[in-house]
């Protein structure tokens, strides 16, 4: 139901209200990613280099820790990589829309954890800039959800072009089937970020049961450019 305002006053509060709710959700989200992946790595770190310290002498310890603070050094390079694409910005200055998407599915895979599936179809067309950074981020963001609230093995992210529109899904195998309906309903009920970005460029966003999992649609209008 549309909300009804008697001044532009209330309307502009309401507008600020509701991007400063969506800005504070960002935040806690990023606080609670750092904390809970970088952090955590970095104090496993940490631990090592005092187990390495008290080893000196200890030449079979020393070369046992190397090798696991080797693998425990990339895993905290992989993390700052991770959040740091979440925070630039959407594609580097050479790159296609499509191009840009393939690359988050990249860096947005864990090793042990979720595979990302990137499948293309149709020719790209060029969409505004505005367009390109929101469907990034919608994009990113239902990755993102799916790798941590759903505990997905496989993401499929696809990008379907036509003459007049593109057609984005992004599905999981994560979410136990018999759950994906509370879900659909909890996602559908819930103000967000990924409404809201998609209301600005006029997408429609819909959940809906996938094979196995979740499915987010996402259906942009494309407006041809010269």
């Amino acid at each position: 139901m549309f909300r009804l305002f008697k001044t532009k006053s209330s309307f502009d509060e309401e507008v600020s209200r509701q991007a400063m709710e969506m800005c504070e959700q960002i935040i806690s989200e990023m606080g609670a990613e750092i904390h809970d992946d970088l952090i955590q790595k970095l104090s496993v770190f940490r631990l090592s280099l005092d187990r390495l310290d008290r080893s000196k002498t200890d030449q079979a310890e020393i070369e046992s820790l190397t090798i696991s603070m080797n693998a425990d050094f990339h895993e905290v390079v992989q993390s700052v990589r991770r959040i740091s694409r979440r925070l630039l910005p959407a594609k580097m200055e050479d790159d296609s829309f499509q191009k840009g998407i393939s690359l988050l599915c990249q860096n947005m895979e864990r090793p042990g954890g979720g595979t990302i599936h990137f499948e293309p179809t149709g020719k790209e067309l060029n969409i505004p800039t505005l367009a390109e950074l929101y469907l990034f981020r919608i994009i990113q963001e239902l990755i993102h959800n799916a790798l941590r609230h759903s505990s997905a093995w496989h993401i499929w992210v696809r990008m379907n072009w036509y003459e007049s529109h593109l057609i984005i899904e992004v599905e999981d195998d994560g979410t136990g089937f018999s759950k994906v309906s509370d879900f659909i309903e909890t996602l559908q009920k819930k103000q967000n970020t990924l409404k809201m970005r998609s209301r600005i460029i006029g997408a429609r966003l819909r959940f809906k049961k996938g094979k196995k999992g979740l499915l987010a649609k996402v259906d942009y209008g494309i407006e041809h450019i010269a």
